[in-house]
């Protein structure tokens, strides 16, 4: 069939470099490289309107964002995002088959008498974000005691209502992982709504670099071994107890790769543990990502929360395995994996795990099952399936 996907994301790479912003955009071209018809919503940053193509993809910038927001952060904007979506649509009489949101963004679009169906991608929850970041950020900027502790976890709990109510309502959930399937509220197990997509690579950014030869090019050690961690630089990922491990344990090295508001206190950290020699911070990545997955002996993420971290699946796909607090990836990569609480065990669990691991193994797992073209065929089957199952396929209003 003909199908045409209404696509909501709110931020795209145009606006950010992160991970939700990527995987929205690679599902989306790819998408439209198999012959759907795509377009995408998303915010106008500068206040004025515009559409654009790219990639097979049309492009719609909303101005949205009025002047009294304008100066706030940009975290002020985003409630506003999913009813100024639903106007946007209505005044133009768009049409769709199928309405797919990345993170929820549909409450205006489920007030209509008459809908498309809609489908959400879940990278996460509220009470996830919450306790993977945003509670201790702001208790050590505040204290325990501050009101706006009291205030941020009431705010949680009126977003988890408003979560569950949406996600009652819409025809298809798909979290990006099995644990973000099993912490969605108000979602009784089994629901037949559900249905678990990962997030996937583009093989063409990937190619084979050898282990041996990456670590010649960065200048590393030949003996001893590298862990890489790759994310935002936030004391919720744990990326400071990495650092301590590597001030107890002389034959350790540490890559870091990112950016984000931990980074000042970080460097105070290895200061502190006099270890400036044994860790590395690289900033953001891009086009060295192949060769510094594949020097590594492990990636490592000690995170208190995730969804489906992106860069784990990368670093498989140059055949580095993996270590973990918690199984945020597929369940066909958990065998290249190691998963550990307690970062001290995760490490040694995961060093362990690199020595009697097929480098080229890791990688064939990933490329057979986790390319956007793969992840694309889930999408398009689950979205066939709504529009001929919807009584009201075409209606935009």
């Amino acid at each position: 069939m003909n199908l045409s996907v209404l696509t909501l994301a709110r931020t795209l790479p145009l606006h950010f470099v992160g991970g939700l912003e990527e995987s929205s955009w690679n599902l989306a071209r790819t998408l439209a490289r198999v012959g759907v018809g795509e377009t995408i919503l998303t915010t106008s940053f500068d206040g004025k309107a515009r559409v654009t193509h790219q990639d097979g993809v049309e492009i719609h910038e909303i101005p949205y964002v009025d002047d009294r927001l304008r100066n706030r952060p940009t975290y002020r904007w985003w409630p506003h995002f999913a009813f100024a979506a639903a106007r946007y649509v209505r005044e133009r009489a768009m049409k769709a088959d199928v309405i797919h949101s990345q993170s929820l963004y549909v409450d205006g679009f489920l007030r209509w008498p008459r809908r498309p169906p809609i489908a959400v991608t879940m990278h996460g929850t509220p009470r996830g974000d919450y306790v993977g970041g945003a509670r201790d950020k702001l208790i050590d900027e505040v204290g325990w005691a501050h009101p706006r502790v009291l205030l941020q976890h009431l705010d949680v709990i009126r977003n988890t209502r408003r979560v569950r109510r949406q996600l009652k309502r819409v025809e298809a959930i798909v979290p990006v992982s099995r644990h973000v399937a099993e912490i969605l509220p108000g979602v009784d197990r089994p629901d037949p709504r559900v249905r678990i997509i990962p997030n996937g690579i583009d093989p063409s950014d990937f190619p084979l670099v050898d282990h041996a030869d990456a670590r010649s090019r960065l200048d590393l050690p030949a003996d001893g071994h590298v862990l890489l961690y790759v994310g935002r630089i936030e004391k919720s990922k744990g990326v400071h107890r990495l650092v301590d491990l590597v001030s107890a344990q002389p034959d350790l090295v540490l890559l870091v790769a990112g950016e984000g508001p931990y980074l000042s206190a970080l460097r105070e950290r290895i200061a502190s543990r006099h270890v400036q020699a044994r860790v590395r911070l690289l900033g953001r990545i891009r086009e060295e990502r192949p060769t510094i997955y594949a020097a590594a002996d492990l990636v490592c993420l000690p995170s208190l929360h995730e969804g489906q971290p992106i860069s784990l699946v990368e670093a498989m796909a140059e055949g580095t395995p993996v270590a973990t607090s918690h199984p945020w990836i597929p369940d066909e990569l958990l065998p290249f994996a190691a998963i550990e609480p307690d970062a001290d065990g995760m490490v040694r669990a995961g060093l362990a795990l690199a020595e009697q691991t097929n480098r080229m193994e890791v990688r064939e797992a990933v490329l057979s099952r986790f390319t956007w073209d793969r992840i694309a065929e889930s999408y398009v089957g689950l979205f066939e399936h709504l529009a001929v199952g919807s009584s009201n396929p075409t209606s935009g209003s």
